[in-house]
């Protein structure tokens, strides 16, 4: 229950600009004290910044936006991302889960000619992959417009038990202690279960992803395989992913 009021005072926070302690305890139903320690916990995370009796959102603050919208952002890092991993990770036969990202949904269109099977919650991964030659299993849930995809308990239950050779995990923020984060809470659930039953799982995350915070962790950075990016990124990064064991692969951008 905290880890819902703690996505939904973000939300009020971004949404409003500026909150006060006392509105927001009367709104949650929640002591005064909670709400407090709650905005602390937020703020140290970086996701507001406290004020006297209550809070307002930093300008850097990560929320999470329609899929349209980030569809239409570093194209090209996320067509290397894209060839990379059809190059280096796929392999006709193998079976790939893919998350409800704008980047996977990258990677969907540049499977379409392989004899592969796709296991995803994305509507729009779907529709780039119906007649073609990847074979498609979809899971059922609750659709979410914004990301324009299916989460829910229906969803996370189908992925768990779908063991995928590799899984394809994407994310609006990462970093070498906390590995990759996001900011919805039930699409994070839906990644969790893709990585929990995958033999391998990569990251997909473009260079300007790197070094950000975001709501919740995914997961562990060690829970992962490697890291899949493109070549804007930092090198004394990348290093340091590779030192926590990641095998770490890098599109070009002037091949996509």
């Amino acid at each position: 229950m905290r880890e819902v009021r703690l996505q939904q005072l973000h939300d009020a926070v971004v949404e409003r600009g500026t909150v006060q302690v006392p509105r927001l305890a009367t709104q949650f139903g929640v002591s005064q004290e909670t709400i407090r320690r709650d905005l602390d916990h937020l703020a140290q995370l970086g996701l507001v910044v406290r004020t006297r009796g209550g809070a307002v959102a930093p300008g850097s603050s990560l929320t999470e936006r329609d899929l349209h919208l980030r569809a239409q952002e570093n194209r090209l890092e996320k067509r290397a991302i894209a060839r990379a991993v059809v190059d280096r990770l796929v392999t006709d036969g193998i079976s790939i889960g893919l998350d409800g990202g704008s980047t996977t949904l990258e990677i969907a269109r540049a499977l379409r000619n392989r004899r592969v099977t796709v296991v995803t919650n994305s509507l729009s991964a779907i529709n780039e992959l119906a007649g073609t030659d990847a074979t498609l299993v979809v899971l059922g849930g609750t659709f979410r417009a914004r990301s324009m995809s299916v989460v829910g308990a229906m969803t996370e239950r189908a992925a768990d038990q779908l063991h995928c050779d590799l899984a394809l995990i994407s994310a609006p923020a990462m970093t070498v202690e906390q590995g990759p984060m996001d900011t919805d809470l039930e699409g994070i659930e839906v990644k969790r279960a893709f990585i929990r039953r995958a033999h391998r799982t990569y990251a997909v995350v473009d260079h300007t992803k790197l070094g950000r915070t975001a709501f919740a962790t995914i997961c562990e950075p060690t829970d992962l395989s490697g890291l899949v990016t493109d070549d804007g990124a930092d090198v004394s990064a990348l290093e340091a992913f590779r030192a926590l064991g990641l095998d770490v692969i890098i599109g070009t951008r002037n091949d996509a």
